[in-house]
């Protein structure tokens, strides 16, 4: 195996491991920000992976926008920074700021999973 692929796997394991919140894939949330919207398929109670997700900037960038379950009508303000992109277009959003009634939903349904 090559020492690039060997590093990569290595970083990737570290990632994992720096990771507080469990990820979760059901229920969907739904993001809205700057005029776009998306359905989220991978979130924590830390944040949110989004695929194709528009051109936010680079990795520190602040985000705010809502979210909120993909089925329910209320969204719910926040405030994100861009803490990862991937080449194949997923961006990962760190929450930063967040109705704390909304946060306790997304970690009460995260630790049913």
């Amino acid at each position: 195996m090559k020492s690039a692929t060997l590093r990569q796997n290595w970083l990737d394991r570290q990632q994992e491991e720096r990771r507080l919140h469990g990820r979760v894939g059901q229920p969907w949330l739904r993001i809205e920000t700057q005029g776009f919207a998306y359905i989220a398929l991978d979130w924590s109670a830390g944040g949110v992976a989004i695929d194709h997700f528009h051109d936010a900037g680079p990795v520190g960038t602040l985000v705010t926008g809502q979210a909120g379950w993909a089925t329910a009508d209320s969204l719910f303000p926040f405030t994100g920074d861009v803490v990862r992109q991937t080449p194949e277009g997923m961006t990962v959003l760190r929450w930063l700021d967040m109705p704390a009634d909304f946060l306790t939903q997304l970690d009460q349904v995260a630790r049913q999973r």
